[in-house]
């Protein structure tokens, strides 16, 4: 006797499109010693590999964290593709990760020709300093100023806007290059209880570039 197939309600037909959606999500097929064989997929993050998902997106500060420092350098390399201006512009030399021998660590991102986002990482520490003068706000991208007119140095807010409380930056030029940049701090003299905390910032010893967005070397 002849089977008859039932012919299935539209919720049935739904119930089994979305059930073959989930095994293909699942399961790929692939030929192993000349037979096609059902294996389960690889694990990704929205769809691509997770070693290409973490070079592609993630910030220079959570690899730091994560001490995942081999990833850092690739990450700079295919970060090409940043406003033309930019490319000619002179903060653009201090662009990119800085560390100096104590191990304090800079990350300087581009703003615009004239700004820069800043964070500070203190030596031995995964996170951005709590600044203690200012509520133990993180000293994650703080903005630093470069004005022509002034002078070639990089001026990173460390306080509020206009309280006067600045990083400065100067590159060395003893080896002819934008690998070097010496550190100062710049206050209000009325301000003297600010000399509490310069110990934060170590000896103030120069910084070294670690890798770059694209500084003229």
């Amino acid at each position: 006797m002849a089977k008859v197939r039932k012919k299935l309600t539209p919720a049935q037909k739904r119930a089994k499109k979305k059930a073959k959606e989930e095994r293909q999500k699942k399961y790929m097929w692939v030929f192993m010693n000349g037979k096609q064989v059902r294996i389960k997929r690889p694990e990704t993050i929205d769809g691509v590999d997770p070693d290409e998902f973490i070079r592609n997106n993630a910030d220079p500060i959570w690899l730091h964290k994560n001490e995942m420092w081999e990833y850092m350098g690739q990450e700079e390399n295919q970060r090409n593709v940043i406003e033309g201006s930019l490319l000619d512009s002179y903060i653009y030399n201090f662009c990119g990760q800085w560390k100096d021998k104590e191990g304090n660590m800079l990350f300087i991102k581009p703003i615009d020709e004239t700004r820069a986002y800043v964070t500070y990482i203190k030596s031995g520490e995964n996170e951005p300093l709590l600044r203690p003068w200012l509520n133990n706000m993180p000293a994650s991208n703080m903005i630093g100023s470069y004005d022509p007119e002034w002078g070639p140095s990089l001026d990173i807010e460390l306080s509020k806007k206009g309280d006067g409380f600045f990083l400065s930056l100067d590159f060395h030029f003893e080896d002819g290059n934008y690998n070097t940049i010496g550190p100062s701090i710049i206050r209000n003299e009325k301000d003297r209880h600010l000399e509490n905390y310069y110990f934060l910032f170590g000896a103030l010893s120069p910084y070294q570039r670690q890798s770059s967005n694209g500084a003229n070397n």
